[in-house]
């Protein structure tokens, strides 16, 4: 009888494995945010040598998980980008004229076959709020 070894998960892994437990333990958006009809989230990546990967949009509506956080689009990075203070600081915002934010953010996670450098990930996000009321 041969046993299998157990194999230890990677960091990444791990990191993936908790980010997943997050967003189901996140509350829905229409109990965080209760006046929000509508969150749409659009992200565009740039900072590499070689093609950037695809933009991303994501729409957020009431029933939705209130997680904002992404996984860095780089199959060799680590990192991720959490925009849930943006987004509660737009939530937050009562006037009628604030329904959008946009920022950037860099990565601050590090490729895996660059570990004994320490090089960070080049990968820099550029983010676009847009917020629709329930009326």
């Amino acid at each position: 009888m041969k046993l299998t070894s157990r194999k230890l998960p990677t960091f990444g892994e791990q990191r993936r494995a908790g980010r997943q437990n997050d967003r189901l333990q996140a509350p829905a958006m229409r109990s965080r945010y209760a006046d929000v009809a509508k969150l749409q989230i659009d992200l565009n990546f740039a900072g590499m040598s070689r093609p950037p990967p695809s933009p991303q949009s994501h729409s957020y509506y009431p029933p939705a998980r209130a997680f904002f956080r992404f996984a860095c689009p780089c199959s060799e990075c680590d990192g991720e980008f959490d925009l849930s203070a943006s987004v509660a600081a737009l939530a937050e915002m009562k006037q009628p004229s604030a329904r959008t934010a946009s920022g950037r953010l860099g990565c601050e996670g590090m490729h895996f076959r660059e570990r004994a450098t320490a090089a960070p990930c080049p990968m820099v996000l550029s983010w676009r709020l847009v917020l629709v009321r329930a009326d």
